[in-house]
């Protein structure tokens, strides 16, 4: 099943799209800000302080342009907005690709330095749309596909049933 048709078999441009709502959005960058905590405090220490440490940057910066933007190239989605159910496409309704991402690095980086104006701008705007996605041309809209909430929550549920016999065990 090729992108296009995940998003919306009969999407010929953003107005045939449900646009996502902040809440959507917050809930994504809470699941990737998650996620990254994840992995900082699993690989931080297990690397011999060469991630997340403060003579790392270089490395850690690598780390996270990774986690952002190759989903997003790839997917047109990072993992947070996977488990959101939501997805960054272009005006026509294809996922945004690799040229778009270098302007969402720049609109980002703008809309960081403004002391986050550019992210607040999604409340404000009648598209949902942030500096960044003005920027880069981009919309963040629903799939057709729901949310993978239920999914990840029934992962998460089947790992702790794990962890809480291997406890059980232990203790015994």
């Amino acid at each position: 099943q090729n992108k296009k048709e995940e998003i919306n078999k009969d999407s010929k441009n953003i107005s045939d799209l449900e646009i996502a709502g902040l809440i959507s959005r917050l809930y994504a960058f809470m699941v990737d800000l998650g996620l990254i905590f994840i992995i900082i405090y699993t690989f931080g220490p297990i690397s011999g302080n060469k991630l997340f440490h403060e003579d790392a940057a270089t490395q850690d910066i690598l780390v996270l342009f990774g986690y952002f933007v190759i989903p997003t190239i790839i997917w047109g989605r990072t993992p947070g907005k996977w488990v959101a159910g939501i997805i960054v496409v272009m005006k026509d309704g294809t996922p945004a690709g690799p040229a778009s991402i270098p302007r969402e690095m720049v609109g980002k980086f703008v809309s960081y330095i403004s002391f986050g104006v550019g992210i607040l701008w999604i409340i404000l705007d009648k598209e949902n749309q942030g500096w960044h996605d003005k920027i880069a041309g981009t919309y963040v809209v629903r799939c057709d596909q729901k949310s993978r909430l239920p999914f990840f929550l029934n992962f998460l549920k089947s790992r702790l049933k794990k962890q809480k016999k291997y406890f059980v065990i232990w203790m015994s």
